[in-house]
Formats: structure tokens, sequence, C-alpha cells
């Protein structure tokens, strides 16, 4: 451009000052540089002021930065190695990186630039090129990402959610009319005159067990939705733990099948007569049930025990050898609504929310609930209870 301005007759002068003023007009800078390992710069423009806080003058044979430095470390030997390919193929370069700017801040730069070869001999002479900020680009770019990634994450949880509510609904419609339909069939046959006192009275204990299961199930659901909008408020009072656990034990004993298959342990470790806890004992005394409910229902045959131990918390813990819990259901198994379905035992009906009614009345205790569990091999739920 400079020899085609000299043949129309523009002065040496009167050219830089043309080319000064289209230079300063770029949104970045222009540079020339040496092909060394500081980029030593022979020329750049004013502008690099704005897009990396240095001036030319600082800039410039390195008087107080080389260029080098003020690229990112994680850009630094992708840069000199890209260069070596574009100068073998004498190609032209265009990447992005990252800089740190003059406050410590990091930028993001675009540079396109090539060499400038020696026409006769082909000799390498210094490499030109331009460089802008994109710094905003990127991060409208990295918002907008960030953003499509909440709004992708909102789309999978309202899945997960309405998944988990066609699960839900249709376990529950085999929850309740599976009880019903054993109320109203049976109450049918108890009704006929032949029928012996004794079968009578084993027809009777059917519609009586349905009807508690059906019951069960309904206040599980009215008790999750008291929780989900906060409805619940525990009744702290000074609690005897001792006592609290002689009380629970026995209404434990109930829990558990009559034909020995599984055997019940409890082990009360340092629990003296004397120790108090804040707490609210129906709350407590559900979740243990709750816990203790599992275990016996996911164990075909074996042992549950249930067990203490005093630190700076109460941690109350039940174990059994049953069929445990996959990794993969670690993250969902205390979700309302959320079950797993088991093909070992028969009798393990249920809505999919005890545990979560658990884990929310844990929580309302100001405590904390936590499991380790392996596969076939059984889980262990600990309770931590303030004192």
């Amino acid at each position: 451009m400079e020899e085609k301005l000299m043949e129309e007759g523009f002065g040496r002068e009167e050219i830089t000052e043309t080319l000064e003023r289209m230079i300063d007009n770029l949104p970045g800078f222009v540079y020339r540089c040496l092909n060394d390992l500081e980029w030593t710069m022979i020329y750049v423009s004013r502008q690099i002021i704005d897009v990396t806080g240095y001036s030319a003058e600082e800039v410039i044979k390195n008087s107080s930065i080389s260029f080098d430095s003020i690229i990112h470390p994680d850009h630094r030997e992708y840069l000199h190695q890209k260069w070596i390919e574009i100068l073998g193929n004498k190609s032209v370069l265009r990447e992005e990186y990252k800089i740190i700017k003059k406050d410590g801040s990091i930028g993001w730069v675009l540079e396109q630039g090539r060499g400038v070869f020696d026409k006769v001999n082909g000799e390498l002479l210094y490499l030109d090129g331009y460089i802008a900020d994109i710094t905003e680009r990127v991060k409208s770019f990295d918002d907008l990402t960030i953003k499509n990634r909440e709004l992708e994450d909102e789309r999978r949880k309202k899945e997960e959610a309405y998944r988990l509510k066609s699960a839900f609904l249709s376990n529950l419609s085999h929850e309740i009319r599976t009880p019903l339909n054993a109320i109203l069939g049976f109450t049918e046959i108890v009704n006929e005159d032949d029928l012996l006192p004794d079968i009578k009275g084993y027809y009777l204990d059917i519609i009586r067990r349905s009807g508690s299961d059906l019951m069960r199930t309904i206040d599980d659901i009215v008790i999750s939705s008291m929780i989900e909008t906060n409805q619940i408020e525990p009744r702290f009072s000074r609690v005897n733990a001792n006592n609290m656990f002689t009380l629970v034990a026995e209404e434990i004993k109930d829990l558990f099948p009559k034909n020995g298959k599984v055997t019940l342990s409890i082990s009360l470790f340092n629990l003296s007569h004397n120790l108090y806890i804040n707490t609210d004992i129906n709350l407590l005394k559900d979740i243990i049930l709750r816990l203790m409910s599992n275990a016996v229902k996911y164990t075909v045959s074996g042992s549950v025990e249930v067990g203490t131990c005093i630190g700076q918390r109460l941690c109350i813990y039940i174990k059994d050898n049953g069929i445990g819990i996959e990794d993969e259901y670690r993250s969902k198994i205390m979700e309302s609504f959320y079950r797993i379905d088991n093909q070992i035992n028969s009798d393990t009906r249920g809505a999919g929310l005890g545990l979560f009614i658990c884990k929310s009345y844990v929580k309302l205790l100001g405590g904390e609930i936590d499991f380790v569990s392996q596969a076939g091999k059984g889980s262990t739920f600990y309770i931590y209870i303030p004192l």
C-alpha cells in the first residue's frame, strides 16, 4: 500500500499519517514482532493499551514486559507450536486465546497473523498481525452456554419430575387398589352363612391388614404433602433417650415376621438413664420405625440391628443384611415418589415416600441422615440427632 501511495504522489510523511489514522480506527492493535521466544515487538499500535492495559512503550523491545508474558500460560506453548506450523506452510494464523491483562484480569483475544519473508532468499524477517479483544463476545457466549445448560437442567428436572409423578400415580393406583380389592372381595365372602369360624376369622384378618395398608398409604401421601408445603412443625421437648428406646424397642418387635427368618438385635451403647435430648419424640420414633420397617421388608432372611452411639451427637443406626442398594440409586433413593422395584421379595409394596419422609423429619429435627450399602449384602442407615 505504501508503494502504491508513493506512486500516486504522496510523500512519506503523508503516507505515515494516513496509515496511522487507518490503524487508529481499528478496534484492536496491529503489531510487527520477531519470531523469538519472547515475541519481541518491533512495532505495536497504541490500541494495545485498550486490549491489554499495557502501553506500546512498555511492550516494544520488551521494555517492561514481553508479549509472551502477557499470553496466558495455558496457551503459550500451543501458540509457539502453532506458529511453527503456520510458518512451515506459509499460511495465516487465526487463533483465539486468553491473556493476562495489566490489572491481573483475564481477557480473550483473536489474533490473525502471518510471517513476512525475504523475497530474494525466502528468509523469515518478522511476523505481522492484528489482535482484537473478544472478551465480551466470549463472556456472552459463556453466559449463553450457562443459560442453555440451566435450561437443559431445568428441562431434565421437569422430565424427571413428570416421570416420577407418572410412576407414582401408576404405583399409587396399585397400592390403593390391591388392599381395596382385598377388602371388597373378602367382605363379600365373610357375609356367606356357611363359612367356618376359623376361615371367617382368617378372612377378617386379611381385611384388617388390607385396611391398615390402605390407611398407611393414604397417611404417607398426606404427610408428604404437608412436608412439601411446610405444614409440619416439630414440637421439641426434653426426652429421656433410654426411656424412649425402651418404648421404641417394644414397637419394633411387632414389625418382624413370625416365621423367624429375620431376627432382631438391639444394641444400646452408653445410653445412661440421665441422657436427655431435646427433640420431637413422635417424629424421631416414626423415623426409627420407618427405617426398621424398610429393613425388615427388604431382608428375606437374616438379621436387622438397631443401635446407638454417643459422640457430639446421638447416632442411631439401623443395619440389615438384606438386598442392599446399588450405587446408581444412591442420589435418588430419598426423593419423594422414588422407589426401587424389587424382584426378590414380592411383599415390598410402597408408594416410595418412606425415606423421603424420614429425610424430611430428620432435617426438621436439626439432624442428618446418611447410609452405606452394598448390593446383595445389606444397608446401614445412620441418623444423627443433636444432643
